[in-house]
């Protein structure tokens, strides 16, 4: 393996474990900026950190940990993360740079798949399942186009470069901040978790709408006066909202309709509600995406209904002439 992968390992490994301090950040970013190669490299160090974070975050991190290592700092524990990516790179090398290579253009992700990419700016894009990005980014701008579904965007600061999000009618543009936008069939959500965006409407450049941390706004597609753009600000909600990135389905008095849709969104295995009087019945709870037996067998208990999971359907609530 070559020193600047070896040094790009060790740049992804001391920012996650306790982040940079002003003069590494410069420092970094002169580094960065070099060689066309450090960009390729650090890419790649952080598509295997990635890898190997999501495979163990489902899992007891305590386990994981030998116990000679347990006592450590986590600094130097990181450098033990930075050897098992440094292992893996050596196994992995031509597969990782090929995805690396064909994910600046266009990106994809299947039902219930999660991906998260370092783009070439140093961004980050986390996309949501059954979703698909086009990435366009030249001298002058950062050009994301969401085809359908979702994406969170953790955008690397570059004022002479604008990153502008399209997605339908709808323009997001920012810069050095975290949002995230999600495409429906009447319009596209937006959600802002740090810094600043502003909005707008392709027809309609002049309506443009600032959004910060915390709010949330709704374009509606071809958007008008008579459908302006709609804020509002719920922090709560914009959480809620974006617990897919941790594998979570949060229903903070959600309807049982809503949360039906959030699981089909993701598990294979349908969940169909069988007595539409059920539809609006309100919920509280927190499950695993991957968990939607779980889920239904707690509706029946809360609601006192019955239930029927079958190989690739859980039917909840009963007609009446039965299921």
């Amino acid at each position: 393996m070559s020193t600047i992968d070896n040094e790009a390992f060790e740049w992804v490994a001391r920012n996650h474990a306790r982040g940079l301090s002003d003069l590494e950040t410069a420092q970094f970013d002169a580094w960065y900026a070099a060689d066309t190669r450090h960009r390729g490299a650090y890419a790649r160090a952080m598509a295997i950190y990635n890898a190997i974070n999501l495979a163990t975050v489902p899992q007891a991190v305590a386990a994981e940990v030998p116990p000679a290592a347990q006592g450590r700092p986590r600094s130097t524990r990181s450098w033990i993360m930075a050897g098992a990516m440094a292992a893996c790179l050596a196994l992995a090398f031509g597969t990782f740079n090929l995805v690396a290579v064909r994910a600046d253009k266009v990106l994809t992700t299947a039902k219930g798949e999660f991906r998260k990419v370092p783009l070439q700016d140093k961004s980050i894009a986390t996309i949501n399942g059954s979703s698909r990005i086009e990435v366009d980014f030249s001298d002058k701008q950062r050009r994301i186009n969401l085809r359908k579904g979702e994406a969170w965007f953790e955008v690397a600061k570059d004022k002479s470069k604008p990153f502008v999000v399209e997605a339908g009618d709808a323009r997001v543009r920012a810069v050095g901040t975290a949002f995230s936008v999600r495409r429906f069939a009447n319009g596209t959500e937006v959600l802002v978790t740090e810094g600043t965006v502003e909005v707008w409407s392709r027809q309609h450049k002049a309506q443009r709408r600032r959004l910060v941390a915390g709010e949330r706004a709704f374009l509606a597609q071809a958007a008008s006066a008579i459908a302006p753009i709609t804020i509002t600000r719920q922090p709560a909600e914009v959480d809620r909202k974006l617990a897919w990135r941790e594998g979570n389905v949060v229903l903070k008095n959600q309807t049982l309709d809503d949360a039906v849709a959030d699981f089909n969104r993701y598990s294979p295995r349908a969940i169909v509600i069988v007595d539409a009087a059920l539809r609006e019945k309100r919920l509280f709870g927190q499950y695993k995406l991957d968990a939607p037996e779980l889920f239904a067998r707690d509706v029946s208990t809360v609601l006192d209904v019955p239930i029927v999971i079958t190989a690739d359907t859980i039917y909840i609530g009963q007609a009446k002439d039965g299921i």
